[in-house]
Formats: structure tokens, C-alpha cells, sequence
């Protein structure tokens, strides 16, 4: 059984957050301010910890800076909740790694799906099994490809196509989930979205590239037309580039020789 630290001072929404956890096969901890939110990080070795922007004694972005500098907390993924929309806290977020961001109010199915990321709970088998005939082919069954696309609909178009062909699959929403999950469980390839509400393709890739310690093949998509943005992939050394909407047929021969098969 997960176990997940809520950081909340609001009771009502810790509470709520408590009884869909539980409901849904996790046990909970809440602190309901930043003081006993770090002791209880440090104490009850929790799996996730999702920790309010917001708190009476303390500002959340530091709380996780403080997380993220000791030994026995540094690994525990975060996702922030917050009702601001200021787009350079998202970028913050991101360069600190935190797992998810999730603005209030939210969907706690949204909040739920963000969690079960996090905490690599799902993958390709559980949300986009692949067809029996894809089975025998087994040197792409062993080839995973991470899609961060936050339109879901084109994310599980994608996914089905792609676990059809034999690939396995998983999927991020935004550009924090995106840059956590290649990360914390690096896939053979990224098919990467360039406008994202969490922050921009290009800075997702940029950060990719930097944390990863071998290199991860990407393929960027985007329905732009902005001659600057394709320039921009060349110059990350892109194994591909495709405007929406694009040809499925030359996608996956992209995919192919971006896996050299």
C-alpha cells in the first residue's frame, strides 16, 4: 500500500483528498502546515507528497527546495497544488523536478491520474494493451516510447497506433509529468508536444537532455507553422519533426529510424 503525504492547510480539501485516497487503495498523512510537513516527510517515509503552494508558515516552493536538498527526502516525488496561474511557477516546478503540478480547483480524477504517474503505476500494458499479432514482434516489444501530449485525445490516438506496430508506451500530460517520467524511467524515444500548458517542447527537451545520462532520441509534433520552431529542433539535435496533421505512415518510419531498425 503507496503511502502519500497531503500538505494542506485548507482541512475541508485534506479531508476530501484523504477519503478518495483511501478509497482508492492508499494510505494518507496530512500535515496541515509546513513545520510538520517536513517532519512528517522525513518521518513517515512517505511515497508522494502533495504539497499546497499556499501555507499559513511557509511558502510551498521552499518547503519542496528544502525536500529536495536532504538525503532522506530528496527522492520522493512532489506534485504542487495551487490556484496560481503564474506560468514561472510552473517553470520553477519544473526545474526543481517536481512530479506534477495541478491547479485548484481540480478534477480529482485529474489529481488521482497525476498521482498514479508519479508513481509509475501505469504503464502501456495496463492503459493501451497491444493486439496478440503485435506480440511476435519482439524487437519492438521491447522498445519503449514516452508521449507527452496534453491533448489526450491525440496522446491515446497515438498510443493505440503505436502499441499496434509492437511498441510499448506510456504517457504524460504536461511538461512536469513529461520530464519526471523520462527521468525516473527512461524510455527508448520521446514524441513530444511543443505547445503544452506547463511549459513549452523546447524546454522540456532542453531539460531531457541535460538530466538524462544517455541520450533519448525526440520527435516533436506540433501544429505551428512558425519557421523558427523547426530550426529550433535542428539545433537539439531532433531525430524528427512533424507539423499536425502529419502522415501516420511517416511517423512511424521516423520512429524506426530514430531506433535504428
Amino acid at each position: 500500500m503507496k503511502k502519500i503525504l497531503i500538505i494542506e492547510d485548507d482541512q475541508k480539501i485534506a479531508m476530501v483528498l484523504e477519503i478518495r485516497f483511501h478509497a482508492n487503495g492508499y494510505e494518507s498523512v496530512t500535515a496541515r502546515n509546513s513545520n510538520l510537513g517536513a517532519t512528517l516527510a522525513r518521518s513517515a517515509t512517505p511515497d508522494l507528497i502533495i504539497l499546497d503552494i499556499s501555507l499559513p508558515d511557509g511558502n510551498g516552493l521552499n518547503l519542496a527546495k528544502q525536500l529536495k536538498l536532504q538525503p532522506e527526502t530528496k527522492t520522493i516525488p512532489i506534485i504542487f497544488v495551487t490556484a496560481s496561474k503564474d506560468s514561472k511557477l510552473r517553470e520553477s516546478a519544473m526545474m526543481m523536478g517536481i512530479a506534477g503540478l495541478v491547479e485548484k480547483p481540480y478534477d480529482l480524477e485529474e489529481l488521482l491520474e497525476t498521482v498514479r504517474l508519479s508513481l509509475r503505476e501505469i504503464g502501456d500494458s495496463a492503459r493501451y494493451p497491444a493486439p496478440s499479432g503485435a506480440r511476435t514482434q519482439s524487437n519492438r516489444q521491447s522498445k519503449q516510447i514516452l508521449i507527452i501530449e496534453d491533448d489526450q485525445k491525440i496522446a491515446f490516438a497515438l498510443a493505440v497506433r503505436l502499441n499496434s506496430s509492437g511498441y510499448k508506451t506510456s504517457t504524460a500530460y504536461d511538461a512536469l509529468t513529461g520530464v519526471s517520467a523520462a527521468i525516473k524511467d527512461p524510455p527508448d524515444l520521446v514524441l513530444l508536444d511543443i505547445s503544452m500548458p506547463a511549459g513549452n517542447g523546447f524546454t522540456v527537451a532542453e531539460r531531457i537532455q541535460t538530466l538524462s545520462l544517455t541520450p533519448i532520441p525526440i520527435i516533436f509534433l506540433t501544429a505551428s507553422k512558425q519557421p523558427g520552431f523547426r530550426q529550433r529542433a535542428n539545433e537539439l539535435q531532433a531525430a524528427g519533426y512533424f507539423e499536425k496533421p502529419y502522415e501516420p505512415g511517416e511517423l512511424l518510419n521516423a520512429i524506426q529510424a530514430a531506433l535504428s531498425e
